[in-house]
């Protein structure tokens, strides 16, 4: 059961449409785990291989002995929740335009607590930037802008923002955006490394601040033109607006990254062919990334 249904204009418009397919957690089982081990099953302590593995919830490792979940070592980890409440819950992000708040998820999947509402989005706010981990190349424009957390009465955060353009038609390609605590050489310099891919061409503003480490890894072009920077001025600000939008001021600085990781991956999927590869992308993310738990996505300091 490689993809949710064979034809593409098939996959799944609305949730009922969804928990119509995935019926019985049997058949979730059976998606996840042939998802996850298409080629058979892989123990994750020590590499075992069984092509032949029936689909259950905890294997056995025929060599090492240790058990494994469908859900080890992944977003899912440890949960309690049905499987089919996880997979209508990425169909629902992979799906909708725009974003969803943490009340908007209870009152989907009809959830008692409000806190694992919020801690499932933040996980799968991780999924994305998991799923979202090609760099901007070719031609990249710089800049970087301020943007006001919890409305009027809130405080100001900066973002440091990369935007691909594409020549000829000088539209608008991937998107990366990084809360900084300060705009130096130095933290421009490890946002081009992480968000950059080497060899491309950067549009900066004239100021000492974009001066990469690295000359010989990017060609900079100084733009005084850029002062204006409409493109990333345009993007940093409808960041702002769907922020505050949908959250209503509730996010707090510690948690800003996850949102704007949220918001470039949004953007960039849109390159995608359907909401299927959407899906699926997510879903990839989801079952290759460690998850944590609330308290640690709370104590978090450096990233709601």
């Amino acid at each position: 059961m490689q993809a949710i249904l064979a034809p593409k204009n098939r996959f799944p418009k609305t949730i009922e449409e969804f928990r119509k397919e995935f019926h019985s957690e049997t058949t979730s089982l059976h998606f996840l785990f042939n998802k996850r081990w298409p080629n058979g099953f892989v123990c994750p302590y020590c590499n075992w291989r069984k092509k032949e593995q029936e689909p259950t919830k905890t294997i056995t490792c025929g060599h090492c002995g240790h058990p494994t979940s469908i859900t080890t070592n992944t977003i899912m980890h440890g949960t309690k929740k049905a499987l089919i409440e996880w997979l209508s819950c990425i169909w629902w992000l992979a799906s909708t335009d725009g974003g969803h708040s943490a009340k908007d998820l209870q009152r989907l999947l009809n959830l008692s607590s409000y806190q694992t509402a919020w801690t499932w989005l933040q996980k799968l706010r991780m999924a994305m930037a998991v799923a979202d981990n090609k760099p901007c190349r070719g031609t990249v424009e710089l800049w970087s802008d301020s943007i006001l957390l919890g409305g009027h009465m809130g405080h100001k955060e900066k973002i440091l923002a990369a935007a691909e353009i594409i020549l000829p038609s000088g539209i608008t390609g991937r998107i990366k955006m990084e809360a900084i605590s300060d705009l130096s050489s130095n933290s421009v310099t490890h946002f081009l490394v992480k968000h950059v891919a080497a060899g491309s061409s950067l549009v900066v503003p004239d100021s000492l601040a974009y001066h990469v480490r690295d000359q010989d890894a990017y060609l900079t072009v100084t733009d005084a033109k850029s002062a204006t920077a409409v493109r990333i001025q345009q993007i940093i600000k409808s960041f702002e607006i769907w922020l505050n939008k949908i959250h209503r001021g509730g996010v707090v600085a510690k948690h800003l990254q996850l949102y704007l990781d949220e918001f470039c991956f949004r953007s960039n999927v849109a390159m995608l062919s359907d909401n299927e590869a959407i899906f699926h992308l997510l879903l990839s993310a989801v079952l290759s990334q460690k998850s944590r738990s609330y308290r640690n996505i709370t104590a978090n300091t450096t990233t709601e």
